[in-house]
């Protein structure tokens, strides 16, 4: 065989067995910063800005958004919106207008406007983003809700009704919304499981994976507080009030690749208090 022939034959083999590349989403994230909402020891939000989601390097910068933030429970609706749900089980809808992290508080004038009652039923709350809310009920099983509105009125898919996702959820300490549907929920002996939703602006029960978690990680155990700013990049805090970065690369097929061989980056400590909230769609995945 002329060697011309061989070029030709090792052109056509080499893709055939070279290894396969895991699979990295590409990832745009909010300029200049991402957001994350902390609600101190004093009962103050704070909004944290984050201009390094990709890479992790610690470089944040905070402002007090509220004085005196009276909620239960803060959920991400994503894009500054954020949702509360009161003492008495209220949902209600807030607009953070700086949440690309430019300037100090300014709110939407509709901010605090209750779109929803009946929510202190649920034992785990989380926002998707694009109005996309995720409910573990007390019988762990997992519900949708899509809020539809931009201004704080009652407008919701489903005329607010739910749709019920699956079961068996209650079994999870901790879950994180990621955007694009995907699920991040830490079980009993501390193994993060990867779950994506894939009719997250619809609410059918379909999932990737015939709905069954991939084990992406272990260790994860003492994580207190685990949030997204969507697109796989994750916040874990500790009882302690320590903060380390996470970024699993491939958050829209759930392989298990993650920057930095998936050791943490730590982001600094002091972050005790109360609720820890990331804007999930600060990154968006594609």
């Amino acid at each position: 065989m002329s060697r011309s022939a061989w070029s030709v034959l090792a052109a056509l083999l080499i893709p055939l067995i070279a290894p396969s590349t895991p699979a990295h989403a590409d990832t745009i994230c909010t300029a200049p910063s991402v957001s994350n909402y902390h609600v101190d020891d004093g009962g103050q939000l704070r909004r944290w800005t984050y201009s390094a989601p990709l890479t992790g390097d610690a470089t944040w910068q905070q402002s007090s958004i509220d004085s005196s933030w009276n909620a239960t429970k803060t959920i991400s609706g994503g894009d500054g919106v954020i949702f509360t749900i009161s003492p008495s089980g209220a949902l209600r809808w807030y607009k953070d207008n700086n949440y690309n992290g430019v300037g100090g508080a300014s709110w939407h004038v509709n901010s605090g406007a209750t779109i929803g009652t009946g929510w202190s039923d649920f034992t785990t709350v989380v926002g998707g983003g694009d109005g996309v809310i995720y409910a573990v009920g007390a019988d762990g099983k997992l519900y949708w809700y899509r809020y539809l509105g931009t201004a704080g009125e009652i407008s919701w898919a489903n005329g607010g009704a739910s749709r019920l996702l699956g079961t068996g959820w209650g079994g999870f300490p901790r879950i994180a919304a990621s955007g694009n549907g995907v699920l991040y929920a830490v079980n009993a002996t501390g193994q993060l499981r990867w779950y994506r939703h894939l009719n997250p602006s619809g609410g059918t029960a379909t999932w990737a994976n015939g709905g069954v978690g991939i084990t992406i990680g272990t260790g994860w155990g003492g994580s207190t507080h685990l949030v997204s700013f969507g697109a796989g990049v994750l916040l874990s805090r500790t009882s302690t009030g320590t903060v380390a970065w996470y970024r699993h690369l491939d958050p829209l097929t759930g392989t298990n690749v993650w920057a930095n061989s998936g050791v943490g980056l730590p982001q600094g400590t002091g972050w005790n208090g109360n609720d820890f909230v990331a804007d999930v769609t600060g990154c968006r995945a594609t």
